[in-house]
């Protein structure tokens, strides 16, 4: 459990870095409310500090199993988790919007929560913009999505398993703290909630899944495809507006 409080620690850590090279190179006042646009790019190299901790253990051939190359059976698998996990995080994002707006603000609700407000919005050049995409749809699904799963599923919920914790304290305890680190992420106050709850909801099932099947890299491979279709959304929105 360490290393995934090392994690969280390295991310927050990131975040006031990037704040405060932002800070020098806008010559603006100190804000870690912008940094969230540039999150998945400062993502990347902790994701390899995190990889290289873990392997330094020797302990990434463990966790993945017996057979820890692609088998088909695990992409058919990570398919199928893909579509699964999506409902409960789905609904988990949508009861948070409903409980903090109502339903007479339900659907203007996520106009406010999911957009920067134009003091934080961070505006840069098409050409520095385009880049970074780039970067986070190149390097942000492959670096992410193994680092994160070896992390809270893997290593946390042994971890928990071996200390002889209940099944349901394994698959929570590692849920709430990857919820917890995607604050990071959120560009309102408000969305850190909702991504907290959905992030978790998303987390607890994925560990069900781990606990039931015991194998970490179909978990890969749906995180993988989440992280991609996340990542190339920026791309797409910055190539049709060129």
């Amino acid at each position: 459990m360490r290393l995934v409080v090392v994690r969280i620690l390295l991310l927050a850590l990131a975040a006031l870095l990037t704040a405060g090279m932002l800070s020098l190179l806008t010559d603006t006042p100190f804000s870690p409310a912008l940094t969230p646009q540039l999150s998945a790019l400062y993502f990347i190299p902790v994701n390899i500090v995190c990889f290289w901790l873990l392997a330094r253990q020797g302990r990434v051939k463990a966790l993945l199993g017996e057979r820890p190359y692609l088998r088909g059976s695990d992409l058919g698998y990570g398919l199928l988790w893909l579509f699964a996990l999506f409902v409960p995080f789905a609904v988990a994002i949508n009861l948070v919007v409903l409980l903090l707006f109502g339903p007479s603000g339900y659907l203007t609700g996520f106009e406010t929560i999911f957009v920067p407000t134009t003091g934080n919005l961070l505006e840069l050049p098409a050409s520095v913009s385009l880049v970074f995409a780039i970067i986070v749809v190149v390097l942000f699904p492959i670096t992410n999505a193994p680092v994160e799963e070896l992390y809270y599923r893997g290593h946390a919920q042994r971890d928990l398993a071996t200390k002889g914790m209940s099944p349901a304290l394994v698959v929570l305890v590692p849920a709430v703290l990857f919820g917890l680190q995607h604050v990071f992420l959120a560009p309102t106050a408000a969305a850190m909630l909702v991504y907290i709850v959905a992030f978790t909801f998303w987390g607890a099932f994925a560990g069900i899944i781990y606990l039931r099947q015991g194998r970490l890299m179909p978990l890969i491979v749906a995180h993988f495809f989440t992280n991609l279709m996340t990542s190339v959304v920026p791309l797409v929105f910055i190539l049709a507006l060129g």
